[in-house]
């Protein structure tokens, strides 16, 4: 479970979800600082547009990667039409995935089953106090805070974002972790920070598809994180 430890340890976590299952985006992420990488199956993606396919498409991938560089690497097991088999989710875990990801209303209910993956939930912007106490009160180790609506994707930072961010560590224990759903920049890491988020997750929002891009973001992003 090193990416649980990772975010306890951390004053804040990179972790980059890369726009597509690709070994060479996986080194470019990894070489320009990345702490954390997270690949997906059987999902469509609406911040990159791709479809991601399954299982068998991509375990040899997952294989080299998580063997080749020396961060967690977790998977997000599938979406509202297809999740990973019990069967899946323990070769993931035989071939040296760390954590796994998904929404909470996409979750088997069996999935705490898992013994060694971290498990990281995500949350909508239809979340509750309620949800966010059984959250709290479950196997769950990680909260992922999915909580912007669609048509504000690539939007700035708000400040009420911020609020939000802030009220949502300040309710629950379990480390929180942002993605970038908002165009968040590097300099904003340290308001992240300040409201108790541990971990900042970017994608395709702000790095686009692009993998010169990628490597220049991630790397701004890691100084960022560097001069907390």
């Amino acid at each position: 479970m090193l990416f649980k430890n990772l975010l306890e340890n951390n004053k804040m976590t990179l972790v980059v979800s890369l726009p597509e299952n690709s070994f060479e985006m996986a080194k470019a992420a990894y070489e320009a600082g990345a702490q954390a990488l997270k690949m997906h199956i059987n999902v469509h993606h609406r911040a990159s547009g791709n479809d991601f396919g399954n299982f068998q498409s991509g375990k040899e991938l997952f294989r080299s990667i998580s063997r080749e560089f020396n961060v967690p690497l977790g998977v997000v097991p599938g979406g509202q039409d297809a999740f990973a088999t019990k069967e899946e989710m323990q070769q993931l875990e035989d071939m040296g995935v760390d954590f796994y990801s998904a929404y909470y209303h996409h979750l088997p209910a069996n999935i705490a089953d898992t013994k060694k993956l971290t498990r990281m939930v995500a949350i909508d912007n239809n979340y509750n106090e309620v949800i966010l106490r059984g959250i709290e009160n479950s196997p769950m180790e990680v909260l992922e805070a999915s909580i912007m609506p669609g048509e504000s994707y690539g939007q700035p930072l708000y400040f009420r974002d911020l609020m939000q961010y802030s009220a949502i560590a300040s309710t629950i224990s379990k480390p929180v972790l942002v993605p970038t759903q908002k165009k968040i920049k590097p300099e904003e890491i340290k308001l992240l920070h300040e409201v108790g988020v541990k971990a900042i997750m970017i994608g395709a929002v702000v790095t686009t598809k692009d993998i010169e891009n990628l490597k220049k973001v991630t790397s701004e992003f890691r100084e960022a994180i560097e001069r907390l």
